[in-house]
């Protein structure tokens, strides 16, 4: 651990930080293209999933974001930066790969969650004081617009 912890030291006194458009390997616009592809799946489909919902209660249930190519492309960039945040890259684009890869754990983590406790979170937004399920059209957890926004942090 005292030699990890050293190498550590050494390489950050050695390169300079890396700035946000001095990104040349990819890593952040690979990032916020994943990012933006759960968003722009989640947008219809949690729409669609809540209005379903509205006739037959036990379609809330049935939202569906990730399916196997996502999944696929999810795991292959996951793969690159946990490659990218060992020791022997630069301290800096280790920084963002880690940064990465905990964006993109949370994100995917949200959209399960979705996926898999809609019903509840339903239940619970219909026996508040402001029922409506898709007030202005947009989802009342509007997790897509969400996704949008880190997207767009990445880029």
């Amino acid at each position: 651990m005292t030699a990890y912890a050293a190498e550590l030291a050494r390489a950050a006194d050695a390169e300079p930080p890396l700035s946000e458009r001095e990104d040349r390997d990819g890593t952040r616009p690979a990032i916020a293209a994943v990012i933006e592809r759960l968003a722009a799946r989640t947008e219809p489909a949690l729409a669609a999933c809540i209005r379903r919902s509205r006739e037959e209660w036990d379609q809330a249930d049935s939202l569906s974001v990730i399916d196997g190519e996502l999944a696929d492309e999810v795991s292959a960039l996951r793969r690159r930066l946990t490659q990218r945040a060992q020791p022997g890259w630069p301290v800096a684009r280790r920084a963002v790969a880690l940064e990465g890869l905990l964006v993109l754990d949370a994100a995917v983590a949200l959209v399960r969650l979705f996926e898999r406790r809609l019903a509840p979170l339903l239940r619970l937004r219909l026996r508040s004081a402001t029922p409506d399920l898709l007030p202005e059209g947009r989802p009342f957890l509007d997790l897509g617009q969400a996704l949008h926004e880190v997207a767009e942090a990445w880029r």
